[in-house]
């Protein structure tokens, strides 16, 4: 003898039509009051309730010979994860989806995994984002630039927290004197910013954000060796120091033996030593007011050209080339909420950089 089960399947209380109840491979559907009638054979039935955007139900009924039994379902809406990112490129704090520019962010999360490769500079860390390639301008001393959808390196303007730290034209061997692991992340506009950022925005923007302190110091060592005698040292510390002010700062060394790969006479990889400091001050009254200030210090001696002992073949001698860099640099944002419904910020910055570069020696 035939039963029946009459399902009703609700959402908070309301009906809900066309939620699909599998039964033994069948699948039925409810009407427009969120019911279905299913006939079964006598005994313990499984069904399952589905529909989308809802989390299936799955739930067990005895139904006795020639009964018809009423089963009431509810479904509820499953948990979702949202992850709110604030972003600044723009000059204006507010959310992704928000932005009337597209603005690319790479998170925490991925500039570890890239600082564990290449701890001393970010290129890699660039070099894998879609739309930018980055480019070899001097082989002998490895500068590289970064071109944005195919233009020139020069048009790309880098910031750091906004302020151009790395002057106007970061080409060369900028790329190669940042260190990953003080960045809590990067913000990328690709295409034209020059409404904001002048002419040498016409590419796009690369804004390297710093990391925050949270709650709980941090501290942090790096030592990475590579087998092309590569060796960085780099160390992080932030610090709360109450309510409202904290700090940072990272010290890095890195060194480079000159190395020739295919022992040809010629540097590969040209030799260096680096050595980058830069702390950083935040307040935050927590009420529409913050300062933030940072200083930096980098010095580098780099050398490439032929190995010791070796000479090119068209002209039997040496040629040296290497590259003495000194940059200082200081930088400041204060931002205030202004009744509630705007934000006057105010920036200001300045660098200084010497470049002594020597090349063709021949002695």
């Amino acid at each position: 003898m035939q039963s029946a089960i009459v399902c009703s399947v609700t959402s908070g209380g309301a009906p809900l039509p066309g939620a699909e109840i599998v039964v033994a491979g069948k699948t039925y559907l409810t009407d427009s009051r969120g019911q279905v009638r299913i006939e079964v054979s006598p005994g313990a039935v499984e069904l399952t309730v589905l529909k989308a955007g809802f989390a299936p139900v799955t739930t067990t009924i005895d139904v006795g010979a020639g009964q018809q039994q009423l089963l009431s379902v509810e479904l509820e809406k499953p948990p979702t994860v949202e992850e709110t990112v604030t972003v600044s490129a723009t000059r204006t704090d507010g959310r992704v989806a928000d932005q009337p520019m597209r603005v690319e962010v790479l998170d925490r999360e991925e500039i570890e995994e890239k600082q564990l490769m290449t701890p001393g500079d970010i290129v890699m860390m660039l070099n894998e984002m879609g739309g930018l390639r980055v480019q070899a301008t001097s082989p002998s001393l490895g500068a590289a630039s970064v071109r944005v959808q195919g233009m020139r390196g020069r048009y790309t303007r880098f910031l750091s927290d906004g302020l151009p730290l790395f002057g106007e034209a970061v080409g060369g061997l900028g790329l190669l004197q940042i260190p990953p692991t003080d960045l809590g992340q990067v913000e990328v506009i690709k295409g034209v910013a020059s409404a904001l950022y002048g002419a040498g925005a016409l590419a796009g923007v690369v804004d390297l954000i710093s990391r925050r302190p949270g709650k709980e110091p941090i501290r942090e060592a790096l030592v990475n060796r590579t087998t092309l005698n590569g060796t960085d040292t780099v160390l992080f510390a932030g610090q709360p120091f109450n309510s409202t002010w904290s700090g940072t700062l990272l010290a890095g060394g890195h060194w480079q033996e000159k190395n020739d790969v295919d022992d040809d006479g010629w540097a590969d990889l040209a030799g260096y030593s680096r050595a980058v400091v830069r702390p950083r001050l935040f307040w935050d009254n927590h009420a529409g007011r913050s300062l933030f200030g940072t200083a930096g210090v980098t010095w580098e001696r780099r050398q490439g050209g032929t190995m010791a002992g070796r000479v090119l073949s068209a002209t039997n001698t040496p040629f040296i080339e290497s590259l003495d860099t000194t940059r200082i640099d200081a930088g400041a944002v204060a931002q205030t909420l202004v009744g509630r419904q705007y934000v006057i910020t105010a920036r200001a910055s300045a660098t200084r950089q010497h470049h002594d570069h020597a090349l063709g020696e021949t002695s």
